[in-house]
């Protein structure tokens, strides 16, 4: 019982704060999309790490690792690590300059098409949507495995108190929850990576176990390019991925975005290490053949702690869940309430354009939630999936808009239709030549740009000009 009240807690905290930021954030929408741009250093890297290290990371990681082997696994999340420096690099002062809102606004900015206006958004839609997915699911099975609650109780309640702060508290409310949510959940994988380090004699006792007993565990297994599509896909995601961009926008100002995002990247990594390297090793050696290979995390903390930090583990899982899919939330509402009805409610009051953004947070929350009371198997591999639909479509427009000189509008228009067109009909129907969706569809993304670059029609002075002051420092 002591679990459920735990958590019951967690959750009531969550709505407060949203209440709580309501009156500042519903009369701007400077407040509600970005924080007004004022959120500090270390806050935001915290929040960025946490809206990262999403449920599916948690949960989804240690079942792929458990399932393909650590080799594996890192090719995967060693992606997103090294996508955290291209981010800071390539698109985080840049970006911060621009003063907008979302990704889609830079890109309208420097591609502007109507294809560009209506593309960018529906992409937005589709793959962060994916991704909502399978972090419900996260929480159900966590709460079905150590709570006793019926799975589709579990994700409705969860969907509802997240929906719930996210419509009315904006970025305020979720900076504020993805703060404590970030905290509670580095402290839960620290706490569960030492306590079963010391049960097994060392730090990598289990390690060693595991890979005697199963071999595989610690080997590579055969269709290697699969692994190298995981890896290129978080890696060119993290510079364009919509809630990164947002979060961006939110720091005080370009310097202040840079060092958030290479705090988050050590902080991401530490905690995804001690998840493969100390935790996963243990689910090997104790609980073989899981059907679910996703399970594998709620079987350990069930066999391994009491029942308060069962219910600690729970409100964590809760907490990598909501951290990402309020920031998702957001991104995806924002991609309908700002992007694709931005022009047509510029012409409206301020508390229309509040009641549209709070319809679109509920529309796209409730569909996500239908969606995830059938949800498919293997987290990881079923949002990767989703987000390489934004790298392939996003990652060149964008970097070459900020960075090519000779970038046009039909070079944007060019790499982002065959981005995501390739990207859609390799998944679809197999790799091609032995390669998978998002090694064929860059490629041949940035080949697009190139031509467009090449022999399209020059961007007007003007443009030029205002793209050429994204490189200036303020």
């Amino acid at each position: 019982m002591i679990e459920r009240w735990l958590v019951l807690a967690y959750l009531l905290i969550c709505v407060a704060v949203g209440a709580l930021a309501t009156r500042r954030v519903l009369g701007s929408a400077d407040e509600y999309w970005v924080a007004g741009r004022s959120v500090g250093t270390w806050v935001n890297a915290l929040a960025i790490m946490a809206s990262l290290a999403s449920g599916g990371s948690l949960v989804g990681v240690l079942g792929l690792a458990y399932r393909d082997g650590i080799p594996a696994t890192l090719a995967l999340f060693a992606g997103a690590v090294v996508g955290f420096p291209l981010a800071t690099i390539l698109v985080a002062a840049p970006l911060r300059r621009l003063a907008k809102f979302t990704i889609t606004d830079f890109l309208v900015f420097r591609y502007p098409h109507a294809v560009v206006r209506r593309l960018t958004p529906l992409l937005i839609v589709v793959s962060l949507t994916v991704y909502m997915v399978a972090q419900m699911k996260a929480a159900g099975i966590t709460a079905e495995a150590l709570l006793g609650v019926q799975y589709e109780t579990a994700i409705t309640v969860a969907t509802v108190v997240f929906v719930l702060y996210v419509s009315f508290g904006g970025m305020v409310a979720v900076t504020v929850t993805d703060v404590m949510q970030g905290a509670l959940l580095f402290l839960l994988m620290g706490a569960t990576a030492v306590t079963l380090a010391v049960s097994y004699g060392s730090p990598f006792g289990a390690l060693a176990e595991a890979t005697a007993a199963a071999p595989a565990f610690g080997r590579l297994p055969g269709g290697g390019s699969g692994y190298l599509d995981y890896f290129v896909i978080w890696a060119s995601a993290i510079p364009v991925i919509p809630h990164i961009v947002m979060r961006v926008s939110t720091a005080r100002d370009p310097r202040s975005a840079r060092l958030a995002l290479n705090l988050a990247t050590v902080g991401y990594g530490v905690m995804i290490l001690a998840a493969i390297l100390l935790i996963a090793p243990v689910g090997v050696l104790e609980f073989p053949g899981l059907t679910d290979p996703d399970a594998v995390f709620l079987e350990i903390v069930g066999g391994h702690f009491p029942a308060w930090l069962r219910g600690l583990a729970v409100a964590a899982v809760l907490a990598a869940v909501m951290s990402t899919t309020d920031a998702f939330l957001l991104a995806v509402s924002s991609a309908v309430a700002h992007d694709l009805l931005g022009d047509f409610l510029a012409r409206r009051s301020p508390r229309a354009q509040a009641a549209a953004r709070l319809v679109a947070t509920w529309l796209v929350g409730s569909a996500a939630l239908i969606w995830a009371w059938s949800p498919p198997e293997l987290l990881t591999r079923f949002y990767t999936a989703g987000v390489g639909l934004l790298s392939a479509g996003l990652f060149v427009p964008v970097v070459f808009g900020i960075w090519w000189r000779r970038a046009n509008l039909a070079g944007g228009v060019l790499a982002l239709v065959t981005g995501a067109g390739v990207y859609t009909l390799v998944l679809v129907t197999g790799p091609w030549f032995g390669l998978g969706p998002i090694l064929v569809a860059l490629p041949l993304s940035l080949a697009a740009m190139l031509i467009g670059g090449t022999w399209g029609r020059p961007d007007p002075e003007s443009r030029s000009a205002a793209v050429a002051r994204l490189h200036r420092e303020l």
